[in-house]
């Protein structure tokens, strides 16, 4: 399926962790279905964590079961979409690889997996412009937990997509504007925060290495509209993918999800830089919290987004 621009722009609508069990929220299926009807996306993106672990034992149908019904509102549209896996959807017992082969068999999905690159699912989707790509999309498996906190993507998976840039630049004479999605966040998110006193009204504790730091969102740097109720859970190791990212500007957004409570986005180092917070009515968090985002994509390279 070719993904193009429409009246100059092309829009992706991010759902993240929707993370349901045998039981599908209504919900959280309707929180979509109004969300598809508002937005019209050109494009979905799930980016991880659509189900996990309690009840599933493994079972390949319930698991099909849960993820058709979650997509349902996408394929009755005949939108297009694809994936990103998260840390809690392998938890059902059926490794990411059997979950990807499920996907395969829905109507619109469109996600590929690059051969001999670590994880599942890694992908560059083409939005054309004419006969030309006019945005790159990017889609990056961030893996799952470690024994104390989280994985971060692998040295293979940056070499991929510095060859994948250099590719496009070196057949068309420049690099292709491009956006990232991916499931756990980049280490770098931090500096959208500030760090202030425990008393402070609306700080947030660190986790792990971050554990003994308190942090509210630096209001100067993010959306006006954006929340954050819990630190980020950032990988353990910072292992240069956002540097990669910043070494030629064609990079204008990066979003994830993974932190269910926290919804903004703000410019680092000349990328705009987001949470979105999470789809699902199962997991933790209030209720009035939850949604989605749209990232629109303009032909002339530049992108905006609203969460």
């Amino acid at each position: 399926m070719k993904l193009t621009f429409k009246n100059d722009t092309f829009k992706i609508l991010q759902i993240a962790d929707t993370q349901e069990g045998r039981k599908v929220s209504p919900d959280t299926l309707a929180l979509i279905n109004a969300a598809l009807d508002r937005e019209e996306p050109d494009l979905v993106v799930y980016s991880g964590d659509q189900i996990w672990g309690r009840g599933f034992h493994g079972d390949v149908n319930q698991v099909r079961r849960v993820l058709k019904e979650l997509t349902a509102p996408v394929v009755e549209r005949h939108l297009p979409f694809a994936i990103c896996f998260g840390n809690h959807d392998r938890q059902v017992g059926l490794d990411n690889r059997a979950q990807f082969e499920i996907y395969k068999e829905i109507p619109g999905f469109i996600g590929e997996d690059t051969p001999g690159v670590d994880g599942v699912g890694n992908c560059v989707l083409e939005i054309a412009d004419g006969d030309r790509p006019g945005y790159l999309l990017y889609l990056i498996d961030s893996h799952s937990s470690l024994k104390v906190g989280y994985d971060h993507v692998h040295q293979n998976q940056i070499d991929w997509y510095r060859g994948v840039r250099d590719s496009y630049e070196k057949q068309y004479g420049h690099t292709i504007p491009s956006v990232v999605i991916q499931h756990i966040p980049v280490c770098e998110v931090f500096d959208l925060l500030t760090q202030v006193k425990k008393s402070t009204k609306g700080a947030v504790q660190g986790f792990r290495t971050h554990a003994k730091e308190w942090f509210v969102l630096n209001r100067k740097r993010v959306n006006k509209e954006g929340f954050m109720k819990e630190s980020p859970a950032d990988p353990q190791e910072n292992s240069g993918e956002f540097d990669a990212f910043c070494e030629k500007g064609e990079v204008k957004g990066l979003y994830f999800g993974h932190d269910h409570n926290n919804a903004f986005h703000g410019d680092i180092r000349g990328i705009d830089v987001g949470y979105t917070q999470g789809a699902g009515f199962h997991v933790y968090g209030p209720g009035l919290d939850r949604g989605v985002r749209t990232i629109a994509l303009h032909r002339d390279g530049s992108l905006s987004t609203q969460d």
